[in-house]
């Protein structure tokens, strides 16, 4: 028994380099990071926040930088997307505007 205790013990450092080496450690440094930038950005804590996300996002563009590329060229879509969405909410908010008004006319003069 002491013996079998004794085996298991030498394989116990190939065993955790086995392991270690099938954790993805930027992936998880990186997503920890925003995540934790995340959080400082809700509690208040501006500067921190921005520079753990900061970091986070470093992180994640150097394990994957063909989809930060493919980000950037489709960031242009994007922000139309985003601007043509703000114009419906707009002429929305107008339109309710002038709903609003034409009711209270009405129950005004009543």
């Amino acid at each position: 028994m002491l013996v079998e205790s004794r085996q298991d013990m030498k394989k116990l450092p190939r065993t955790i380099d086995a392991a270690a080496s099938d954790i993805p450690w930027t992936r998880s440094l990186a997503a920890g990071s925003l995540v934790v930038g995340a959080v400082l950005l809700v509690t208040g804590r501006r500067r921190s926040g921005l520079a753990v996300a900061a970091a986070g996002a470093a992180l994640a563009v150097l394990e994957h930088p063909e989809a930060v590329k493919e980000a950037w060229e489709a960031l242009p879509r994007w922000v139309r997307s985003g601007q043509d969405l703000l114009v419906r909410v707009e002429d929305f908010v107008d339109e309710l505007n002038k709903q609003g008004a034409r009711l209270k006319k009405v129950l005004s003069v009543e």
